[in-house]
């Protein structure tokens, strides 16, 4: 049976943790943007994220352990001349450690968040993924999100 609870400043540590798995990915290909694995630094980040009220993470655990997070931002984007008024929320990082993967622990993760952003009246939820990440694109989709935007980069 997987749990999820809410996650607050005390966690922070635990979350590096579970962030170490997604963090070595991206350093692994993407070295020139991503730092490799410092736990004490990416605490101390959970810890300041946690300060801020747009800012929630929750933590599933499974067999007595904790097998993954998601932290989301809401974002409340005022009307432009081209755009209408968007409140929606970010996930911003979702990862599951591998032993728990394919195993629901994503989808109870984005349950949560799902719930949480219905009862708060917030529509939309969004992520983004690097290209590389096929893994999670794969989940993702599963877990009923399209694609709606592609990101080009070029380096000079």
């Amino acid at each position: 049976m997987i749990s999820v609870r809410s996650a607050n400043r005390s966690d922070a540590e635990l979350l590096a943790n579970l962030n170490r798995f997604v963090q070595e990915l991206h350093f692994t290909h993407m070295p020139q943007r991503f730092k490799p694995v410092e736990n004490g630094a990416t605490a101390e980040w959970f810890k300041s994220m946690m300060e801020n009220p747009a800012v929630r993470a929750w933590i599933a655990e499974a067999e007595g352990t904790a097998a993954g997070y998601v932290l989301t931002v809401t974002y409340d984007r005022p009307e432009t001349a081209f755009c209408f008024r968007r409140v929606c929320c970010e996930i911003d990082q979702i990862s599951v450690s591998p032993e728990f993967r394919k195993k629901g622990v994503a989808k109870a993760l984005v349950e949560r968040v799902l719930a949480e952003a219905r009862s708060s009246g917030i529509p939309d939820i969004e992520l983004n993924s690097w290209s590389f990440n096929t893994e999670a694109h794969d989940a993702f989709g599963a877990l009923g999100f399209v694609p709606q935007i592609v990101r080009f980069n070029r380096t000079s």
